[in-house]
Protein backbone atom coordinates (compact mmCIF):
# COMPACT_ATOMS: atom_id res chain seq x y z
CA UNK A 1 0.00 0.00 0.00
CA UNK A 2 1.28 3.44 -1.07
CA UNK A 3 1.37 7.02 0.69
CA UNK A 4 -1.84 7.91 -0.92
CA UNK A 5 -3.50 4.66 -0.02
CA UNK A 6 -2.50 4.99 3.79
CA UNK A 7 -3.88 8.36 4.23
CA UNK A 8 -7.03 7.85 2.01
CA UNK A 9 -7.56 4.50 4.00
CA UNK A 10 -6.76 6.52 7.43
CA UNK A 11 -9.53 9.80 6.24
CA UNK A 12 -12.00 6.81 5.78
CA UNK A 13 -11.69 5.23 8.85
CA UNK A 14 -12.11 8.84 10.41
CA UNK A 15 -14.66 10.21 8.09
CA UNK A 16 -14.83 13.46 6.51
CA UNK A 17 -17.02 15.31 8.50
CA UNK A 18 -14.98 14.73 11.42
CA UNK A 19 -11.65 15.18 9.84
CA UNK A 20 -12.93 18.82 8.43
CA UNK A 21 -11.01 18.09 5.86
CA UNK A 22 -11.29 16.76 2.16
CA UNK A 23 -8.65 14.11 0.84
CA UNK A 24 -5.43 15.54 -0.79
CA UNK A 25 -4.91 15.54 -4.00
CA UNK A 26 -3.75 12.22 -5.75
CA UNK A 27 -0.11 12.07 -7.01
CA UNK A 28 0.23 12.20 -11.05
CA UNK A 29 -0.80 10.73 -13.20
CA UNK A 30 -3.82 9.64 -11.30
CA UNK A 31 -4.83 13.14 -10.18
CA UNK A 32 -5.64 14.03 -14.20
CA UNK A 33 -8.38 10.48 -14.34
CA UNK A 34 -10.10 12.12 -11.51
CA UNK A 35 -13.40 14.57 -12.41
CA UNK A 36 -12.55 17.92 -11.94
CA UNK A 37 -15.82 18.39 -9.61
CA UNK A 38 -15.17 15.81 -7.17
CA UNK A 39 -13.29 18.42 -4.42
CA UNK A 40 -16.52 20.20 -4.08
CA UNK A 41 -17.67 17.07 -2.11
CA UNK A 42 -15.41 15.58 -0.58
CA UNK A 43 -17.54 12.42 0.03
CA UNK A 44 -17.12 11.55 -3.73
CA UNK A 45 -13.47 12.52 -3.79
CA UNK A 46 -13.11 9.85 -1.54
CA UNK A 47 -14.32 7.07 -2.86
CA UNK A 48 -13.48 8.28 -6.31
CA UNK A 49 -9.85 8.16 -5.24
CA UNK A 50 -9.83 5.08 -3.35
CA UNK A 51 -11.43 3.62 -6.78
CA UNK A 52 -8.45 4.94 -8.46
CA UNK A 53 -5.50 3.44 -6.80
CA UNK A 54 -7.32 0.11 -6.24
CA UNK A 55 -7.89 -0.26 -9.95
CA UNK A 56 -4.10 1.18 -10.58
CA UNK A 57 -2.50 -1.25 -8.24
CA UNK A 58 -4.05 -4.45 -9.07
CA UNK A 59 -3.75 -3.18 -13.18
CA UNK A 60 -0.07 -2.82 -12.53
CA UNK A 61 0.05 0.40 -14.43
CA UNK A 62 3.53 2.04 -14.76
CA UNK A 63 3.84 5.96 -15.39
CA UNK A 64 4.59 6.67 -18.56
CA UNK A 65 8.40 7.93 -18.91
CA UNK A 66 10.09 5.83 -17.27
CA UNK A 67 12.84 3.48 -18.23
CA UNK A 68 12.16 -0.18 -19.16
CA UNK A 69 13.36 -2.31 -16.56
CA UNK A 70 16.40 -4.16 -17.40
CA UNK A 71 16.07 -7.73 -18.41
CA UNK A 72 16.85 -10.68 -16.16
CA UNK A 73 17.85 -14.14 -16.28
CA UNK A 74 14.11 -16.12 -16.07
CA UNK A 75 13.28 -17.24 -12.70
CA UNK A 76 13.17 -21.28 -11.46
CA UNK A 77 10.45 -23.66 -11.54
CA UNK A 78 8.94 -23.44 -8.11
CA UNK A 79 8.47 -26.73 -6.60
CA UNK A 80 6.32 -25.13 -3.52
CA UNK A 81 2.73 -25.66 -3.89
CA UNK A 82 0.19 -23.25 -5.13
CA UNK A 83 -1.62 -20.98 -2.77
CA UNK A 84 -5.38 -21.72 -2.47
CA UNK A 85 -7.26 -18.95 -3.57
CA UNK A 86 -9.81 -18.49 -0.97
CA UNK A 87 -6.40 -18.15 1.46
CA UNK A 88 -5.39 -15.72 -1.65
CA UNK A 89 -8.71 -13.64 -1.04
CA UNK A 90 -7.77 -13.37 2.89
CA UNK A 91 -4.19 -12.27 2.08
CA UNK A 92 -5.55 -9.39 -0.08
CA UNK A 93 -8.00 -8.18 2.66
CA UNK A 94 -5.25 -8.19 5.16
CA UNK A 95 -3.43 -6.13 2.49
CA UNK A 96 -5.67 -4.13 1.70
CA UNK A 97 -6.11 -2.55 5.48
CA UNK A 98 -10.22 -4.50 5.36
CA UNK A 99 -8.73 -6.30 8.79
CA UNK A 100 -6.99 -5.73 12.11
CA UNK A 101 -3.34 -5.48 11.48
CA UNK A 102 -1.25 -8.04 12.95
CA UNK A 103 -2.20 -10.92 11.58
CA UNK A 104 0.03 -11.32 8.08
CA UNK A 105 2.86 -13.19 9.87
CA UNK A 106 0.05 -15.87 11.38
CA UNK A 107 -1.17 -15.81 7.27
CA UNK A 108 2.39 -16.62 6.04
CA UNK A 109 3.22 -19.35 8.96
CA UNK A 110 -0.55 -21.04 7.83
CA UNK A 111 0.94 -20.74 4.18
CA UNK A 112 4.24 -22.61 5.68
CA UNK A 113 2.45 -25.40 6.96
CA UNK A 114 0.63 -25.53 3.61
CA UNK A 115 3.32 -25.72 1.96
CA UNK A 116 2.78 -23.04 -0.57
CA UNK A 117 4.28 -20.18 -1.96
CA UNK A 118 2.77 -16.47 -2.11
CA UNK A 119 0.41 -15.82 -5.04
CA UNK A 120 3.14 -13.79 -7.70
CA UNK A 121 0.56 -11.12 -7.78
CA UNK A 122 1.24 -9.83 -4.36
CA UNK A 123 4.90 -10.62 -4.26
CA UNK A 124 5.34 -6.94 -4.51
CA UNK A 125 3.15 -6.17 -1.61
CA UNK A 126 4.70 -8.74 0.69
CA UNK A 127 8.05 -7.47 -0.02
CA UNK A 128 7.14 -3.80 0.57
CA UNK A 129 5.42 -4.44 3.69
CA UNK A 130 8.20 -6.73 5.40
CA UNK A 131 11.20 -3.61 3.96
CA UNK A 132 9.11 -1.70 6.18
CA UNK A 133 8.42 -4.25 8.92
CA UNK A 134 11.50 -6.50 9.75
CA UNK A 135 9.74 -8.69 11.84
CA UNK A 136 7.89 -9.89 8.85
CA UNK A 137 11.28 -11.14 7.14
CA UNK A 138 11.48 -14.36 9.05
CA UNK A 139 7.72 -15.89 8.39
CA UNK A 140 7.80 -14.29 4.77
CA UNK A 141 11.33 -15.92 3.24
CA UNK A 142 10.33 -19.58 3.35
CA UNK A 143 6.92 -19.01 1.40
CA UNK A 144 8.98 -16.49 -1.26
CA UNK A 145 9.43 -19.27 -3.52
CA UNK A 146 11.94 -18.77 -6.70
CA UNK A 147 9.62 -16.25 -8.32
CA UNK A 148 9.58 -14.55 -5.34
CA UNK A 149 13.83 -14.29 -4.97
CA UNK A 150 14.38 -13.45 -8.45
CA UNK A 151 11.77 -10.71 -7.91
CA UNK A 152 13.99 -9.89 -4.74
CA UNK A 153 17.07 -9.39 -6.83
CA UNK A 154 15.72 -6.72 -9.25
CA UNK A 155 14.73 -4.38 -6.52
CA UNK A 156 17.83 -2.93 -4.66
CA UNK A 157 15.09 -2.07 -1.66
CA UNK A 158 14.73 -5.97 -1.65
CA UNK A 159 17.88 -7.16 -1.31
CA UNK A 160 17.53 -8.80 1.94
CA UNK A 161 15.33 -11.22 0.62
CA UNK A 162 17.84 -12.31 -2.66
CA UNK A 163 19.06 -15.97 -1.65
CA UNK A 164 22.66 -16.59 -3.08
CA UNK A 165 23.80 -12.98 -3.32
CA UNK A 166 27.21 -14.58 -1.24
CA UNK A 167 28.24 -17.05 0.89
CA UNK A 168 28.74 -15.65 4.52
CA UNK A 169 32.63 -15.36 4.02
CA UNK A 170 32.09 -12.85 1.02
CA UNK A 171 29.67 -11.15 2.75
CA UNK A 172 32.40 -10.57 5.47
CA UNK A 173 34.62 -9.44 3.74
CA UNK A 174 33.00 -6.87 1.14
CA UNK A 175 29.17 -6.11 2.11
CA UNK A 176 28.17 -3.31 4.02
CA UNK A 177 27.82 -3.23 7.46
CA UNK A 178 24.10 -4.52 7.93
CA UNK A 179 25.50 -7.38 5.66
CA UNK A 180 28.69 -8.43 7.67
CA UNK A 181 26.69 -8.87 10.77
CA UNK A 182 24.49 -10.77 9.39
CA UNK A 183 27.26 -12.79 7.71
CA UNK A 184 29.07 -13.09 11.07
CA UNK A 185 25.41 -14.25 12.57
CA UNK A 186 25.33 -17.04 10.22
CA UNK A 187 28.75 -17.95 10.36
CA UNK A 188 28.63 -18.24 13.55
CA UNK A 189 25.98 -21.03 13.55
CA UNK A 190 27.89 -23.35 11.04
CA UNK A 191 31.87 -22.86 12.28
CA UNK A 192 31.75 -20.60 15.74
CA UNK A 193 35.50 -20.67 16.15
CA UNK A 194 35.97 -19.38 12.47
CA UNK A 195 33.21 -16.89 12.67
CA UNK A 196 35.54 -15.53 15.82
CA UNK A 197 38.53 -16.33 14.22
CA UNK A 198 38.09 -14.02 11.37
CA UNK A 199 36.01 -11.03 13.43
CA UNK A 200 39.16 -11.12 15.89
CA UNK A 201 41.92 -11.07 13.02
CA UNK A 202 39.54 -7.82 11.88
CA UNK A 203 39.20 -6.29 15.34
CA UNK A 204 41.81 -3.74 15.44
CA UNK A 205 40.59 -2.53 11.76
CA UNK A 206 37.14 -2.52 12.75
CA UNK A 207 34.87 1.19 12.94
CA UNK A 208 34.40 2.03 16.47
CA UNK A 209 30.60 2.46 16.49
CA UNK A 210 30.45 -1.18 14.42
CA UNK A 211 32.28 -2.93 17.08
CA UNK A 212 29.49 -3.57 19.39
CA UNK A 213 27.10 -4.82 16.96
CA UNK A 214 29.48 -7.40 15.33
CA UNK A 215 30.42 -8.51 18.71
CA UNK A 216 26.82 -9.34 19.95
CA UNK A 217 26.54 -11.56 16.80
CA UNK A 218 28.54 -13.64 19.26
CA UNK A 219 25.43 -14.49 20.88
CA UNK A 220 24.92 -16.81 18.24
CA UNK A 221 26.98 -20.07 19.11
CA UNK A 222 28.32 -18.86 22.47
CA UNK A 223 30.49 -20.82 24.39
CA UNK A 224 33.18 -21.70 26.49
CA UNK A 225 36.15 -20.72 23.76
CA UNK A 226 34.36 -17.08 23.57
CA UNK A 227 35.49 -16.26 26.91
CA UNK A 228 38.88 -14.64 26.60
CA UNK A 229 37.73 -12.57 23.37
CA UNK A 230 34.83 -11.61 25.20
CA UNK A 231 36.89 -10.63 28.60
CA UNK A 232 39.34 -8.81 26.64
CA UNK A 233 37.02 -6.50 25.15
CA UNK A 234 36.26 -5.72 28.81
CA UNK A 235 38.82 -3.18 28.35
CA UNK A 236 37.51 -1.61 25.23
CA UNK A 237 37.43 2.11 24.91
CA UNK A 238 33.94 2.55 23.74
CA UNK A 239 31.17 2.10 25.93
CA UNK A 240 28.86 0.30 24.12
CA UNK A 241 31.31 -2.92 23.21
CA UNK A 242 32.09 -3.01 26.71
CA UNK A 243 28.23 -3.73 27.62
CA UNK A 244 27.89 -6.10 25.31
CA UNK A 245 30.94 -8.31 26.28
CA UNK A 246 29.75 -8.08 30.01
CA UNK A 247 26.33 -9.10 29.00
CA UNK A 248 27.29 -11.93 26.83
CA UNK A 249 29.69 -12.86 29.62
CA UNK A 250 26.86 -13.13 32.18
CA UNK A 251 25.17 -15.46 29.69
CA UNK A 252 28.42 -17.58 29.73
CA UNK A 253 28.47 -20.10 32.26
CA UNK A 254 31.75 -20.50 34.30
CA UNK A 255 33.02 -17.29 32.92
CA UNK A 256 35.74 -15.55 34.32
CA UNK A 257 33.16 -12.81 34.74
CA UNK A 258 30.96 -14.83 36.77
CA UNK A 259 33.43 -16.81 39.07
CA UNK A 260 34.82 -13.21 39.81
CA UNK A 261 31.12 -11.99 40.79
CA UNK A 262 30.82 -14.70 42.54
CA UNK A 263 34.05 -14.08 44.65
CA UNK A 264 32.97 -10.75 45.69
CA UNK A 265 29.44 -12.30 46.16
CA UNK A 266 29.87 -14.92 48.40
CA UNK A 267 31.96 -13.18 51.19
CA UNK A 268 28.70 -10.44 51.40
CA UNK A 269 26.14 -13.12 51.64
CA UNK A 270 24.62 -15.18 54.85
CA UNK A 271 22.19 -17.87 55.95
CA UNK A 272 20.15 -17.06 58.75
CA UNK A 273 18.05 -20.03 60.77
CA UNK A 274 16.64 -18.49 63.93
CA UNK A 275 14.43 -20.75 65.98
CA UNK A 276 11.31 -19.06 66.01
CA UNK A 277 10.87 -17.13 62.51
CA UNK A 278 11.75 -18.31 59.14
CA UNK A 279 14.70 -18.89 57.60
CA UNK A 280 16.19 -16.03 55.37
CA UNK A 281 19.33 -14.61 53.47
CA UNK A 282 20.88 -11.27 54.61
CA UNK A 283 23.17 -9.33 52.66
CA UNK A 284 26.44 -6.87 53.63
CA UNK A 285 26.99 -3.94 51.32
CA UNK A 286 30.11 -3.71 49.62
CA UNK A 287 32.56 -1.07 51.03
CA UNK A 288 33.52 0.66 47.78
CA UNK A 289 33.70 0.46 44.15
CA UNK A 290 37.43 -0.27 42.34
CA UNK A 291 38.49 -0.74 39.20
CA UNK A 292 38.41 -4.15 38.51
CA UNK A 293 34.49 -3.78 39.55
CA UNK A 294 34.12 -1.17 37.22
CA UNK A 295 35.61 -3.14 34.55
CA UNK A 296 33.31 -6.42 35.00
CA UNK A 297 30.17 -3.65 34.43
CA UNK A 298 29.20 -3.20 38.14
CA UNK A 299 27.80 0.39 38.75
CA UNK A 300 27.61 0.96 35.33
CA UNK A 301 23.74 1.75 35.40
CA UNK A 302 22.01 2.92 38.18
CA UNK A 303 18.64 1.14 39.55
CA UNK A 304 15.47 2.34 40.23
CA UNK A 305 14.25 2.67 43.73
CA UNK A 306 17.52 0.98 45.03
CA UNK A 307 20.48 2.86 46.49
CA UNK A 308 23.80 3.19 44.97
CA UNK A 309 25.61 0.09 47.03
CA UNK A 310 22.58 -2.10 46.95
CA UNK A 311 22.71 -1.17 43.20
CA UNK A 312 26.46 -2.86 43.20
CA UNK A 313 24.97 -6.26 44.40
CA UNK A 314 22.07 -6.18 41.66
CA UNK A 315 25.14 -6.17 39.21
CA UNK A 316 26.99 -9.26 40.77
CA UNK A 317 24.04 -11.11 41.18
CA UNK A 318 23.05 -10.66 37.41
CA UNK A 319 26.16 -11.78 36.34
CA UNK A 320 25.46 -15.33 38.03
CA UNK A 321 23.73 -18.19 36.39
CA UNK A 322 20.66 -18.42 38.51
CA UNK A 323 21.09 -22.26 39.07
CA UNK A 324 23.54 -21.80 41.09
CA UNK A 325 21.58 -20.17 44.01
CA UNK A 326 19.09 -23.06 43.88
CA UNK A 327 21.96 -25.58 44.87
CA UNK A 328 23.01 -23.04 46.96
CA UNK A 329 20.74 -22.40 49.24
CA UNK A 330 19.25 -26.00 48.26
CA UNK A 331 15.86 -24.59 46.93
CA UNK A 332 13.77 -24.82 43.56
CA UNK A 333 13.11 -21.18 42.26
CA UNK A 334 10.20 -19.92 43.97
CA UNK A 335 11.00 -21.50 47.09
CA UNK A 336 14.56 -19.34 46.75
CA UNK A 337 12.62 -16.26 45.64
CA UNK A 338 10.20 -16.94 49.39
CA UNK A 339 13.02 -17.40 51.08
CA UNK A 340 14.78 -14.10 49.79
CA UNK A 341 10.97 -12.09 50.78
CA UNK A 342 12.51 -12.25 54.42
CA UNK A 343 14.86 -10.26 53.91
CA UNK A 344 16.13 -6.54 54.10
CA UNK A 345 17.10 -6.35 51.05
CA UNK A 346 14.59 -8.73 49.32
CA UNK A 347 14.43 -6.42 46.67
CA UNK A 348 17.68 -6.51 45.53
CA UNK A 349 17.91 -10.79 45.29
CA UNK A 350 14.58 -10.15 43.29
CA UNK A 351 15.89 -7.99 41.10
CA UNK A 352 19.52 -9.52 40.28
CA UNK A 353 17.69 -12.93 40.01
CA UNK A 354 15.58 -11.77 37.88
CA UNK A 355 18.19 -9.62 35.25
CA UNK A 356 20.19 -13.51 35.79
CA UNK A 357 17.27 -14.87 34.65
CA UNK A 358 16.93 -12.24 31.33
CA UNK A 359 20.19 -12.93 30.28
CA UNK A 360 20.52 -16.58 30.76
CA UNK A 361 16.80 -17.55 29.44
CA UNK A 362 17.46 -15.71 26.07
CA UNK A 363 18.26 -17.37 22.85
CA UNK A 364 19.30 -21.41 23.47
CA UNK A 365 18.33 -21.04 27.37
CA UNK A 366 19.05 -24.24 29.29
CA UNK A 367 16.25 -26.70 31.28
CA UNK A 368 17.00 -24.39 34.10
CA UNK A 369 16.99 -21.23 32.94
CA UNK A 370 13.34 -21.97 31.77
CA UNK A 371 12.64 -22.98 35.05
CA UNK A 372 13.77 -20.11 36.43
CA UNK A 373 11.43 -17.98 34.25
CA UNK A 374 8.06 -19.89 34.62
CA UNK A 375 8.37 -19.90 37.91
CA UNK A 376 9.64 -16.16 38.55
CA UNK A 377 6.85 -15.43 36.43
CA UNK A 378 3.97 -17.23 38.52
CA UNK A 379 5.86 -16.53 41.62
CA UNK A 380 5.14 -12.60 40.78
CA UNK A 381 1.60 -13.00 40.38
CA UNK A 382 1.39 -13.50 44.25
CA UNK A 383 4.06 -10.63 45.02
CA UNK A 384 3.72 -7.79 47.16
CA UNK A 385 3.65 -4.43 45.09
CA UNK A 386 7.08 -3.51 46.40
CA UNK A 387 8.42 -6.92 44.69
CA UNK A 388 7.05 -6.97 41.89
CA UNK A 389 8.43 -3.69 41.05
CA UNK A 390 11.73 -5.59 41.58
CA UNK A 391 11.38 -7.14 38.30
CA UNK A 392 11.68 -5.91 35.05
CA UNK A 393 8.54 -5.85 32.76
CA UNK A 394 11.20 -7.19 29.59
CA UNK A 395 11.67 -10.36 31.71
CA UNK A 396 7.87 -11.11 30.32
CA UNK A 397 8.60 -10.61 27.10
CA UNK A 398 10.49 -13.98 27.42
CA UNK A 399 8.40 -16.19 29.21
CA UNK A 400 5.57 -14.65 26.11
CA UNK A 401 7.54 -16.31 23.70
CA UNK A 402 7.68 -19.73 25.22
CA UNK A 403 4.25 -19.46 27.07
CA UNK A 404 2.67 -21.46 24.19
CA UNK A 405 4.46 -24.07 24.88
CA UNK A 406 2.63 -24.78 28.18
CA UNK A 407 5.66 -26.86 29.26
CA UNK A 408 4.26 -29.11 31.93
CA UNK A 409 1.10 -27.37 32.41
CA UNK A 410 3.08 -24.42 33.98
CA UNK A 411 1.10 -21.47 31.61
CA UNK A 412 -2.15 -23.52 32.62
CA UNK A 413 -1.24 -23.52 36.04
CA UNK A 414 -0.58 -19.66 36.11
CA UNK A 415 -4.29 -19.12 34.31
CA UNK A 416 -5.55 -21.65 37.78
CA UNK A 417 -3.10 -19.40 40.59
CA UNK A 418 -5.42 -16.04 39.54
CA UNK A 419 -7.91 -14.88 42.34
CA UNK A 420 -11.49 -14.70 41.80
CA UNK A 421 -11.24 -10.93 40.76
CA UNK A 422 -8.07 -10.73 39.15
CA UNK A 423 -9.49 -8.65 36.41
CA UNK A 424 -9.94 -5.98 38.91
CA UNK A 425 -6.19 -5.96 39.47
CA UNK A 426 -3.94 -3.77 36.25
CA UNK A 427 -0.80 -5.41 37.02
CA UNK A 428 -2.09 -8.85 36.72
CA UNK A 429 -4.52 -7.75 33.87
CA UNK A 430 -1.01 -6.14 31.98
CA UNK A 431 0.38 -9.42 32.37
CA UNK A 432 -1.92 -11.23 30.86
CA UNK A 433 -2.12 -8.57 27.97
CA UNK A 434 2.15 -9.21 27.68
CA UNK A 435 2.33 -12.68 27.48
CA UNK A 436 -0.60 -12.85 24.87
CA UNK A 437 1.23 -10.02 22.76
CA UNK A 438 4.35 -11.85 22.90
CA UNK A 439 3.49 -15.37 22.29
CA UNK A 440 5.58 -16.74 19.23
CA UNK A 441 3.11 -19.25 18.27
CA UNK A 442 -1.36 -19.84 18.55
CA UNK A 443 -2.08 -21.50 22.54
CA UNK A 444 -2.85 -24.60 22.14
CA UNK A 445 -6.50 -25.81 23.00
CA UNK A 446 -6.37 -26.67 26.12
CA UNK A 447 -4.60 -24.02 26.98
CA UNK A 448 -6.92 -21.71 24.99
CA UNK A 449 -10.11 -23.53 26.92
CA UNK A 450 -8.61 -22.77 30.05
CA UNK A 451 -7.35 -18.77 29.22
CA UNK A 452 -11.31 -18.39 27.99
CA UNK A 453 -12.97 -20.44 31.32
CA UNK A 454 -11.48 -17.43 33.83
CA UNK A 455 -11.80 -14.83 31.01
CA UNK A 456 -15.46 -15.98 30.55
CA UNK A 457 -16.06 -15.67 34.65
CA UNK A 458 -14.58 -12.59 34.61
CA UNK A 459 -17.05 -10.63 31.84
CA UNK A 460 -19.76 -9.59 34.54
CA UNK A 461 -16.87 -7.96 36.54
CA UNK A 462 -16.23 -5.81 33.25
CA UNK A 463 -18.22 -2.42 34.11
CA UNK A 464 -16.80 -2.20 37.34
CA UNK A 465 -13.03 -2.26 36.36
CA UNK A 466 -10.78 0.76 37.06
CA UNK A 467 -8.93 0.39 33.73
CA UNK A 468 -10.88 -0.40 30.95
CA UNK A 469 -8.11 0.21 28.31
CA UNK A 470 -5.97 -2.57 29.82
CA UNK A 471 -9.08 -4.75 29.64
CA UNK A 472 -9.24 -3.68 25.81
CA UNK A 473 -5.97 -4.51 25.44
CA UNK A 474 -6.08 -8.08 27.27
CA UNK A 475 -8.94 -8.91 24.35
CA UNK A 476 -7.19 -7.82 21.75
CA UNK A 477 -4.01 -9.32 22.53
CA UNK A 478 -5.68 -12.74 23.11
CA UNK A 479 -7.73 -12.50 19.97
CA UNK A 480 -4.62 -13.26 18.04
CA UNK A 481 -3.10 -15.62 20.22
CA UNK A 482 -5.87 -18.17 21.11
CA UNK A 483 -6.82 -21.40 19.27
CA UNK A 484 -9.28 -19.89 16.28
CA UNK A 485 -11.49 -23.16 16.48
CA UNK A 486 -11.71 -23.23 20.49
CA UNK A 487 -12.50 -19.62 20.44
CA UNK A 488 -14.73 -19.10 17.61
CA UNK A 489 -16.98 -21.90 19.02
CA UNK A 490 -17.27 -19.14 22.22
CA UNK A 491 -20.29 -17.99 22.89
CA UNK A 492 -20.68 -15.68 25.75
CA UNK A 493 -23.87 -14.71 27.39
CA UNK A 494 -24.46 -10.85 26.07
CA UNK A 495 -22.91 -8.01 28.71
CA UNK A 496 -25.38 -5.14 29.93
CA UNK A 497 -22.88 -2.62 29.01
CA UNK A 498 -23.10 -1.73 25.37
CA UNK A 499 -19.56 -0.55 25.09
CA UNK A 500 -18.04 -3.40 26.53
CA UNK A 501 -20.52 -5.50 24.49
CA UNK A 502 -18.74 -4.40 21.62
CA UNK A 503 -15.49 -4.58 22.85
CA UNK A 504 -16.39 -8.80 23.04
CA UNK A 505 -18.01 -8.34 19.71
CA UNK A 506 -14.51 -7.30 18.10
CA UNK A 507 -12.99 -10.16 20.12
CA UNK A 508 -15.12 -12.72 18.60
CA UNK A 509 -14.97 -11.09 14.86
CA UNK A 510 -11.30 -10.99 15.25
CA UNK A 511 -11.05 -15.21 16.24
CA UNK A 512 -13.73 -15.76 13.60
CA UNK A 513 -11.46 -14.03 11.13
CA UNK A 514 -8.39 -16.19 12.23
CA UNK A 515 -10.53 -18.90 11.93
CA UNK A 516 -11.58 -18.60 8.76
CA UNK A 517 -8.08 -18.07 7.39
CA UNK A 518 -6.96 -21.47 8.64
CA UNK A 519 -10.03 -22.99 6.78
CA UNK A 520 -9.19 -21.16 3.44
CA UNK A 521 -5.94 -23.63 3.69
CA UNK A 522 -7.69 -26.38 3.44
CA UNK A 523 -8.94 -25.66 0.07
CA UNK A 524 -7.64 -27.48 -3.03
CA UNK A 525 -5.41 -25.51 -4.71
Amino acid sequence: MNDDARQLQQLLKIGTARAGRSPAALTAPLDALLPGDTAAVPEAALWLSLGALDLWERSGFVAPGEPAPTPAPAAAPDTLRPCPLRAQAVLAGLLRGLHPAGLEAEWLHLLRRHGGRLPAHLLPKLLDAATRQPTLRAALLPVLGERGRWLARLQPAWSWAAAGAGTAASLWDTGTPEQRIAALRDWRARDPAAARAALAAAWNSEPPEQRAALLAALANGLGPDDDAFLDAALDDRRKEVRATAQRLLARLPGSRLAQRMLDRLLPLLRVERPLLRAARIELTLPAALDAAMRRDGIGVTPHHGLGEKAGWVVDMLAAVDPQFWTRHVDRAPRACLAFAAHSEFAAVFVRGWALAVQRHAQDDPSPGALTWLRELTAWWLGAEPALRDAVPDSLFDLAAVRFSEDAEGTSSALFDALPDRWIADGARVRLLARLAAGSADTWPAPLSRRALRHLQSALPALADTGHPWLVRQLLSSLALVLDPATAAACEPARHPDAQWQSAIDEFLDLVRLRHEMTLSFQEIA
